[in-house]
C-alpha cells in the first residue's frame, strides 16, 4: 500500500514539473501565427524556470521509480516474511510490521504461521482381514515462524501436497492393516491419535507442528458394505423373534398360572366340601332323618307303618299327632 502511494506522488510530480515548470511557460510566451511560425519578438522563457521544471521532473520520476522497485514491505499479522537476495534465501524471518528491503535486489515471500487445516485426499487401505478400507481426515496444524526460512528452502510454499499427503499416507496404509474391519470403527480415536504421533515426529524435521488430526470418514467397499448391511438386517429379525417368543413364553407362563390356582381353588373348594358332609353326616341321626322325611311329605299321600310281625296298619300322621305332648294347661286364677 505504501509502495502505491510512492508511485502516485512520484506521478503527480512529474506530472506537475512538465506541466507547470516546462509546458504552461513555453505555452503562453511563444505565440503562433496562423501559418503555424512564432513571433520572434515574443519573450524567451526564463531558463530557470526551465531548469526547476527538468529538476522536478528529475525527482518525481525518482520518486516513481523507488515506488515501483517496492522498497517497503509489510508482513501481515499471523505471517513471517522470508528475504531473498536475488533468489537466494537468507536466514533469519521478518515479523509481521513494516519494513524496509533493498529495492530490486530483495524480495519478501510472507508465510502464514496461524493454525490452518488441511484435507487429506482419500486413502485405500487393507485392514487384516485384506478389505478394502478407504479413509479420509483432516489435520489442523502451524508453521514455526522461527525456521520458516528453513523450510522455504528446502520445501517451497506448496509443502501440503509435497510432505503432509504422503506422509499421511504411508501412515495410514501402514497402521490399517494391524486392524481387523470391525475394529477400525470402534477404535477411531485410537488410530487418530497415533497418527497425531507419528505425522507430528515426522513433520517436525520441516518445522511443522500437529495440532490435531481428524478421521472424518471410513468406508469399505461396496460388496463388503452390503453384507454388513444385510448381517444388521438378519440381527434385526433374530431380535425381533426373540422378544416374540420372549412375549409367549410369558403368557404361557401366565396360563400356567391361572390353571393352577384354579385347580388350588377347586381342592380347596372340594376339601371344604368333604369337611362339611363329614361333619354333617356325624350330626344325622336314624330318627332325625325319619322326621324329616315324613315332613317334607305332602299331606295329600298317606303313610302306614307296618310294625314288623305285626299285620295291623297304623296311621302313621295320625300316631305322630297323638305322641306330641299336648300344652299344659294354665292354672285358673
Amino acid at each position: 500500500m505504501l509502495n502505491l502511494f510512492i508511485i502516485l506522488l512520484g506521478l503527480l510530480v512529474l506530472g506537475l514539473s512538465i506541466g507547470l515548470g516546462i509546458v504552461l511557460p513555453i505555452s503562453r510566451t511563444a505565440v503562433a501565427t496562423g501559418r503555424g511560425r512564432y513571433d520572434d519578438k515574443a519573450p524567451a522563457v526564463p531558463k530557470s524556470h526551465i531548469l526547476r521544471g527538468i529538476v522536478g521532473s528529475i525527482f518525481g520520476f525518482a520518486i516513481l521509480v523507488i515506488g515501483i522497485s517496492g522498497p517497503f514491505v509489510e508482513v501481515p499479522a499471523g505471517n513471517v516474511g522470508v528475504v531473498t537476495n536475488f533468489s537466494q534465501v537468507q536466514t533469519g524471518t521478518l515479523q509481521p510490521g513494516l519494513h524496509v528491503v533493498m529495492p530490486i535486489v530483495q524480495q519478501v515471500v510472507n508465510v502464514d504461521t496461524r493454525v490452518q487445516p488441511h484435507q487429506f485426499q482419500e486413502i485405500d487401505a487393507a485392514s487384516k482381514e485384506l478389505q478394502t478400507v478407504k479413509l479420509t481426515g483432516t489435520m489442523n496444524y502451524h508453521i514455526d515462524g522461527q525456521y520458516a526460512s528453513d523450510l522455504y528452502q528446502r520445501v517451497g510454499t506448496d509443502f501440503a501436497a509435497k510432505i503432509i499427503d504422503p506422509a499421511f499416507n504411508d501412515f495410514i496404509k501402514s497402521v490399517v492393516p494391524d486392524y481387523s474391519v470391525n475394529d477400525i470403527l470402534a477404535k477411531r480415536d485410537e488410530i487418530r491419535s497415533l497418527a497425531k504421533t507419528q505425522l507430528d515426529a515426522n513433520l517436525a524435521q520441516y518445522h511443522i507442528i500437529v495440532d490435531d488430526i481428524y478421521i472424518a470418514n471410513i468406508s469399505f467397499s461396496d460388496a463388503f458394505q452390503k453384507a454388513i448391511e444385510d448381517k444388521q438386517v438378519a440381527q434385526q429379525q433374530v431380535q425381533t423373534e426373540q422378544q416374540i417368543l420372549a412375549q409367549k413364553t410369558i403368557q404361557a407362563q401366565q396360563a400356567v398360572a391361572a390353571a393352577k390356582g384354579q385347580a388350588d381353588a377347586t381342592v380347596t373348594l372340594a376339601t371344604g366340601q368333604s369337611q362339611a358332609n363329614t361333619l354333617l353326616n356325624a350330626s344325622l341321626t336314624d330318627k332325625i332323618l325319619q322326621n324329616q322325611y315324613i315332613q317334607k311329605l305332602s299331606d295329600k299321600i298317606t303313610v302306614m307303618l307296618l310294625p314288623s310281625g305285626n299285620g295291623t296298619i297304623f296311621d302313621l300322621k295320625s300316631l305322630l299327632g297323638q305322641a306330641a305332648p299336648s300344652p299344659t294347661p294354665s292354672a285358673a286364677p
